[in-house]
């Protein structure tokens, strides 16, 4: 009986020396302020980051553009008739793909973020062109017709805090719209541009706010805090002395905020 007694003394003894090997806590200096929060079995150190707001941003998207409205005045030679033709009427056949492109500075995260955007779109198309001497005629030749609008204005973007999973957007402001076109058999490029105003709306699901891994790892390697699938809707609107232009655009791609 003495022995069994004995037996588990020394058992327990070792037992009990065993969990307070495992337990041993070692002091590192200034470890709290560094956000070190703990050490794992394995001995990998495990930091607690604080993750902030990023003040830019970046947008590439592509999408549908419906067929600008542009009319043009065209006085018949020799006459004081005018004809006012449409971009349809020349350019029936245009690509409906668009290219877009922004850019942003954010000058406040306390109540949204509210900055600063500049940015250009893209349309090309291809069509036949009218004579001055009979509008209502169309030319054998082909012509290249292309639109960019240019973009500066303000944006708010509805986001509070870091690894939000949905943000909507508004933006807003002045556009210069480009209008350039060129004939097939003439090297020479002839564009015409006015000031107008734009205004857009979207939403924006953030992608690394699914997996901690994926947004340390963009943080670290490529300093770039979240990486969002953006889907939007813009208008343009110019009224020139020499053209109108309104046009639409629903576009769709990625955005990075870095």
């Amino acid at each position: 009986m003495r022995k069994f007694v004995s037996l588990l003394v020394l058992l327990s003894s070792l037992s009990v020396g065993a969990v307070e090997a495992t337990e041993k806590k070692v002091v590192h200096p200034g470890a709290r302020k560094d956000g070190l929060t703990r050490i794992d079995s394995e001995g990998n150190y495990i930091y607690e980051v604080e993750d902030e707001l990023r003040n830019q941003s970046m947008n590439i998207r592509l999408g549908y553009v419906m067929n600008p409205q542009i009319s043009v005045a065209i006085t018949k030679v020799g006459t004081s008739d005018v004809t006012v033709v449409n971009f349809d009427d020349m350019y029936d056949g245009a690509e409906k793909l668009s290219i877009g492109f922004d850019y942003e500075y954010f000058f406040t995260n306390s109540f949204g973020r509210i900055g600063l955007q500049t940015g250009l779109a893209f349309q090309y198309a291809e069509g036949n062109g009218r004579l001055a001497s009979d509008p209502n005629k169309t030319s054998i030749e082909k012509f290249t017709f292309v639109t960019m609008p240019l973009f500066l204005g303000l944006t708010y973007r509805f986001e509070y805090h870091d690894r939000q999973y949905f943000a909507p957007y508004v933006a807003g402001g002045g556009v210069y719209t480009l209008l350039a076109e060129k004939r097939d058999d003439d090297p020479k490029i002839k564009a015409i541009g006015s000031f107008g105003y734009y205004a857009a709306g979207g939403g924006l699901l953030n992608v690394t706010a699914f997996s901690r891994e994926m947004s340390a790892e963009f943080r670290t390697e490529y300093d770039i805090s979240n990486i969002w699938i953006n889907l939007e809707f813009r208008t343009v609107q110019v009224q020139a002395a020499s053209f109108t232009y309104e046009n639409s655009f629903i576009q769709g791609g990625v955005t990075f905020d870095f």
